[in-house]
């Protein structure tokens, strides 16, 4: 083989080669979201309760995610974190009674404004088979669930706080930004005696979540979250969920949202 065919075979199988990879790797890519993204016309959302009378709502379980570990005790969960303002208010009741549940811990974890969590890589928010990839590489089965260490040294927007009389916690934090395969949500716990009795996934309305994502900075880079609710990984498989009451005020979201509890506030003496 001469010289020239030499180089001229070697370089219709290097293309070969590149082609093969990236069909693959696009095609990966490809079945992950179908896979991840299945729609479910069935699925419900309420509004979390706003009036007294609305309170018996026994909030269910969604998945802790990958992303968890344990929050330190604070208010302020920013830490500097460029994004739009929110204050985030949730109250933990008993159900069925209906009562405000005092010195519950109450622990709130979420993506920033370009969908990082904290402790873990940057770039596999934005990237679907990187994710995927990350999580099947480090992750570990717990309790029927996928979970990943954290791989960096950052704890920014994860907190906890103590329930006051009225059963209420107050987070100063910054709106979430989305990620792929999943709409813009806050993962939570409530812990009682060191009990978990609930871990779930709070959502925020789409109107809100639009303007935010196409008026502000840096969320505006990313553009809407293409992904409606009904598609989504977490939400498809439940088939319902809890949407905080959020309003826009002049330079502040406020969030707010009521967390139903089983527990029997009469026979439990919170330690």
């Amino acid at each position: 083989m001469t010289k020239f065919n030499r180089r001229k075979f070697f370089g219709w199988t290097a293309g070969i080669l590149a082609t093969t990879v990236l069909g693959a790797w696009f095609g990966r890519r490809s079945i992950i979201n179908n896979m991840l993204t299945q729609n479910n016309p069935d699925l419900d959302l309420t509004l979390a309760p706003k009036t007294v009378d609305d309170l018996c709502i026994l909030t269910s379980r969604q998945v802790e995610g990958p992303f968890y570990f344990p929050s330190p005790f604070r208010s302020n969960i920013t830490d500097n974190r460029t994004g739009k303002a929110m204050k985030l208010k949730l109250q933990i009741f008993s159900h069925p009674d209906c009562k405000p549940i005092e010195g519950a811990i109450v622990e709130v974890w979420h993506a920033d404004a370009e969908g990082v969590y904290s402790g873990y890589p940057e770039e596999i928010a934005r990237d679907v088979w990187e994710s995927f990839y990350f999580i099947a590489k480090n992750g570990i089965e717990r309790n029927g669930e996928y979970h990943v260490d954290p791989t960096e040294k950052t704890n920014f927007l994860r907190g906890q706080q103590r329930t006051n009389e009225l059963g209420e916690v107050e987070f100063n934090t910054i709106f979430p930004g989305w990620y792929a395969n999943r709409v813009p949500h806050i993962h939570f716990k409530v812990f009682i005696n060191e009990k978990e009795y609930v871990t779930s996934q709070l959502y925020l309305k789409s109107d809100i979540c639009d303007h935010v994502y196409t008026s502000i900075a840096p969320y505006d880079k990313y553009g809407k979250c293409p992904l409606p609710f009904e598609r989504d990984i977490v939400l498809k498989d439940k088939g319902h969920g809890l949407l905080l009451n959020t309003r826009m005020d002049m330079d502040i979201i406020n969030a707010e949202g009521k967390i139903g509890i089983d527990y029997d506030s009469n026979n439990v003496k919170i330690g």
